[in-house]
């Protein structure tokens, strides 16, 4: 048991599977799309830091929301419920003392998973 407990906490961002699985395994599509995450990735994240900087709450919303589809083809789940929450809140402009504290999140697992994207691209 304490293996996997172990093995939990060392768990990746990213599940390439989906990837893998939506793109038939096709190495070049696979390539592509890692590359438009990699430039993507972070124009959303600079986009996102400033709305929450400003208290802009539809910027935050908008871009949380475009944030789902770009975090979901690489497979970092975890990000689901944070982007989730991070929409709601700047549609409902709520705590953003609480947008805060996601967004932290949002960055520091959007890092790590850049850096799981880009080592995966070398074993592509």
């Amino acid at each position: 048991m304490e293996h996997n407990e172990s093995q939990k906490s060392m768990q990746n961002a990213c599940d390439f599977s989906y990837l893998s699985e939506m793109m038939g395994g096709k190495k070049n599509l696979m390539l592509g799309i890692m590359d438009a995450f990699l430039q993507q990735i972070p124009e959303e994240l600079h986009s996102i830091n400033d709305a929450v900087t400003n208290t802009n709450y539809p910027i935050i919303k908008n871009v949380a929301h475009t944030m789902k589809s770009t975090v979901s083809i690489m497979g970092i789940y975890c990000l689901e419920p944070v982007l989730k929450e991070m929409e709601a809140l700047g549609a409902t402009t709520g705590d953003i003392e609480k947008i805060r504290t996601l967004n932290l999140e949002l960055n520091s697992i959007c890092k790590k998973a850049i850096e799981e994207v880009e080592k995966e691209k070398l074993n592509t």
